[in-house]
């Protein structure tokens, strides 16, 4: 990235999709088995402890086939394309408008010192357009 700006979007994009990488990782860790045997000596009521475990041996998790990692990638790589091309033409900007500066630059310093003949000869139109306000006694 050519900018600041440009550079604190994809850092930012950046940080985004790691927190998102963090937090989707720390949820997925597997969780310890459940001692039902020692839960049943705790609590003090075994047949409510067999119906919370048939109950829970019971459920039936829908398989979750979820995209949405790969698309924010592929998305996210798309943005990082778009950026790269333009930054590219940013550069290219960058290089005509510093040729145009050292243009200015160069016609300040010879403001001083330029005669009307060089300004006809860069500008033929405007001489031409001299020459006929002349003829037509056009001074002002």
């Amino acid at each position: 990235m050519v900018t600041d700006e440009g550079q604190r979007a994809v850092a930012q994009l950046q940080k985004m999709m790691g927190d998102i990488r963090d937090e989707v990782s720390r949820e997925a860790k597997p969780m310890a088995p459940i001692d039902w045997n020692a839960l049943k000596a705790r609590s003090g009521f075994p047949e409510i402890v067999d119906q919370f475990k048939s109950g829970l041996d019971g459920v039936k998790y829908p398989a979750y086939d979820g995209k949405e990692l790969e698309e924010t990638a592929a998305v996210f790589k798309k943005l990082v394309a778009e950026a790269e091309k333009l930054a590219e033409e940013a550069k290219k900007r960058e290089i005509e408008i510093e040729a145009e500066l050292k243009a200015i630059e160069e016609d300040k310093q010879k403001l001083a010192t330029i005669t009307m003949d060089e300004v006809f000869e860069r500008e033929p139109a405007l001489k031409a357009e001299v020459d006929e306000r002349i003829r037509n006694d056009q001074w002002f």
